[in-house]
């Protein structure tokens, strides 16, 4: 009797380790989820497609993927969809006082599912090279402000991010575990410093710290603070943690992942539970690329495909407690499905400090579907300049700006107005060392001109962002804003309020 499924993938090999499916086996869509699984099913009236000899996995989930502020893409769908994950995480670009900036403009921009993560810091994440250790980056922590976010977007916030540098010591981490705590939220934990300090490791103290269910990204990294001691042997307090519940993330990064440290830890039975990209703008050119890269080094490090889809599904949903509608091809389930091919071949892997292995397999996504439509693979789009190359249009008016309605140049011509009085130094075009305390001033400000306003918040962001980006790049606006030159932010905001088509740099 026919079932009237409206596609019917055949005879691949289903891997889905939430429920144990490793065999060759049908699998039926229909109205969006998951229909069936099972051998020669019924697809009389479907739409077949035959993916005998691929893997069809549960859609893939990447924990940590940079689509929001100043690490982030134009085009985030390129790091997700189009690389066959269905379901990632935004791993700290938003702080508390910057989330709602991130909703207005994330809210429907991604076909993946995008939940957050949000940083300590309430701005967020500020720079590439962050020292969170200094405590100017955190100004203070809004416990009230943090318990009404959360209230209202529980479902959305995943995790509490906070950087174990020991500029400080283990204090900041200290504070981040209580804010964990207060929120009833897991602490997602970035150990290792970006270059040597002259304190101690937080590393050893940030492990023994961790409870059941938070989670330590970088696991194999070779900066300060990384998980082996001098003599290369694990450190104790990698395995104590492990044994209370404590979640180990590859979190790969463009400087967090070291071939050296990981063969070392893993031969010691250091293995990660989750595997994620940390892709950003100064990676997806490489080494990183993709999730999907990255899941083939663990193929030459030693996990078998299923292990790895493991650590990419099922894994990564239980880590942030939606396993209730991601991870799995459960009948009924959305129907976010990957298919892959394993190729064989001669392939080299590079980690972030240079070094490069050979592997004789890899991960090749072929297909994805969101909620049972079908979407294209693209491998390289992610990688076109456009998506990533954050440029300011310095010597033009972008083209958005110049369609702007009248409601967002009255806002940005009031914007200008609140500005006028506030002194920055940034003696260049997106300048990296920026004042936190004037950063949160125009933060406070920019919100200020927008209630006052009437228009929506997404339309403010949308104007401001107009005026400095061709492409939608989304930003803190208070960030945006003080990593620019004040003379240039000056006039090119009464040059769009006004109208004008040009204005010099």
């Amino acid at each position: 009797m026919a079932q009237g499924f409206d596609t019917v993938l055949k005879g691949g090999r289903v891997i889905d380790p939430a429920q144990a499916i490793n065999a060759i086996n049908d699998v039926a869509i229909k109205d969006g989820r998951v229909a069936a699984i099972g051998k020669n099913l019924d697809a009389t009236g479907a739409e077949v497609i035959d993916v005998s000899g691929e893997l069809v996995t549960p859609g893939l989930i990447d924990i940590h993927v940079h689509v929001y502020g100043i690490l982030g893409f134009a085009w985030p769908d390129r790091v997700g969809i189009t690389q066959g994950v269905t379901t990632y995480v935004e791993p700290g670009g938003p702080g508390v006082s910057t989330y709602r900036e991130y909703k207005a403009l994330t809210r429907d921009l991604t076909v993946a599912n995008l939940y957050c993560g949000t940083y300590i810091s309430p701005i967020g994440i500020t720079s590439g090279e962050i020292v969170d250790g200094d405590l100017r980056a955190i100004i203070g922590l809004p416990l009230i402000e943090w318990l009404d976010v959360m209230g209202e977007n529980r479902d959305d916030i995943r995790y509490l991010k906070v950087g174990a540098f020991s500029t400080y010591g283990s204090g900041v981490v200290k504070m981040a575990k209580g804010l964990a705590e207060i929120l009833n939220l897991p602490l997602y934990v970035h150990i290792g410093d970006f270059v040597k300090s002259d304190g101690p490791a937080v590393t050893p103290v940030t492990l023994d710290m961790a409870q059941r269910g938070d989670m330590i990204t970088h696991i194999y990294h070779s900066n300060p603070g990384n998980i082996l001691d001098p003599d290369g042997r694990v450190l104790p307090e990698v395995y104590a943690a492990e044994k209370r519940g404590v979640l180990f993330d590859v979190g790969f990064g463009a400087y967090n992942f070291s071939f050296v440290t990981a063969e070392k830890a893993y031969a010691q039975g250091v293995v990660p539970h989750v595997i994620s990209s940390d892709l950003q703008q100064v990676n997806v050119t490489g080494p990183t690329y993709s999730l999907a890269n990255v899941m083939s080094i663990f193929l030459q490090l030693g996990l078998t495909p299923e292990q790895v889809i493991e650590r990419v599904t099922i894994n990564a949903a239980r880590a942030l407690s939606f396993d209730d509608r991601h991870g799995t091809l459960h009948p009924g389930r959305a129907a976010d499905i990957t298919v892959l091919r394993v190729e064989d071949g001669e392939f080299e892997f590079a980690d972030t400090q240079g070094n490069r292995r050979t592997g004789n397999q890899r991960f090749m996504p072929l297909m994805v579907f969101k909620d049972g439509r079908r979407h294209t693979i693209d491998m390289e789009i992610a990688q076109e300049v456009d998506n990533w190359s954050m440029q300011i249009a310095s010597d033009h008016i972008p083209d958005a700006a110049l369609h702007l309605n009248a409601g967002q140049k009255e806002f940005l011509r009031d914007l200008a107005g609140a500005l006028a009085n506030l002194e920055w130094n940034a003696p260049d075009f997106n300048t990296m060392e920026i004042g936190m305390e004037v950063a949160m001033a125009v933060h406070r400000r920019f919100h200020a001109v927008q209630a006052a306003s009437g228009i929506p918040l997404q339309q403010a962001l949308r104007a401001l962002l107009a005026c400095l980006f061709d492409c939608p790049f989304t930003y803190q606006a208070g960030i945006a804003i003080v990593r620019q030159p004040k003379g240039f932010i000056m006039e090119r905001l009464a040059a769009v309020s006004n109208g004008h088509a040009q204005v010099a740099a």
